[in-house]
């Protein structure tokens, strides 16, 4: 088993908590201020709460855990204590494994139908990884080093050769 777990960027995760918290803070007290427009100020303030609050979670709470082991990729998600697998797939159903800059440049009848983004990072330096799922082209982007990106390469080429092996 192979697993890989992407590096926070802290610098990010600190900008984010900084401009979600101004934003909400200055609009609720915008509209405390300006009493023509509070209601309509007041909205846009509870808006950004609640996206500030999935952004945070998302971006600052919320890690993800990529492994390759037993002829399958799989992606964990982990919030606090809890651990959740959100993926588990096949590498015998492995069509490619891109950069995303690579895959943004292919024919649209080669892109993926089903799309997932399991990236800790905002702005990631992430991999696509292409695969048929019940018929369908699917992509999972997720952002993995260089290390974990040979090994399952490697991994693949592997469950391709056994698969075309066994028929």
């Amino acid at each position: 088993m192979y697993i890989c777990k992407p590096e926070r960027s802290v610098f990010q995760t600190r900008v984010l908590l900084f401009t979600c918290v101004l934003v909400t803070l200055s609009l609720f007290f915008i509209s405390t201020v300006i009493t023509n427009y509070s209601a309509f100020v007041e909205f846009c303030g509870f808006a950004s709460l609640m996206l500030s609050i999935l952004f945070v979670v998302r971006y600052s709470l919320t890690e993800f855990e990529y492994s390759v082991c037993d002829n399958g990729f799989s992606v964990t998600k982990i919030v606090g204590n809890k651990r959740q697998v959100v993926c588990n797939v096949a590498l015998e159903t492995a069509v490619d494994l891109l950069k995303k800059r690579d895959y943004d440049h292919l024919p649209s009848n080669q892109k993926a139908i089903i799309k997932y983004s399991l990236n800790q990072n905002i702005k990631a330096d992430s991999y696509v990884f292409l695969c048929e799922f019940n018929g369908k082209r699917t992509m999972i982007e997720f952002e993995p080093n260089n290390e974990f990106v040979a090994i399952l390469k490697n991994e693949i080429k592997q469950a391709k050769a056994n698969d075309e092996n066994d028929i």
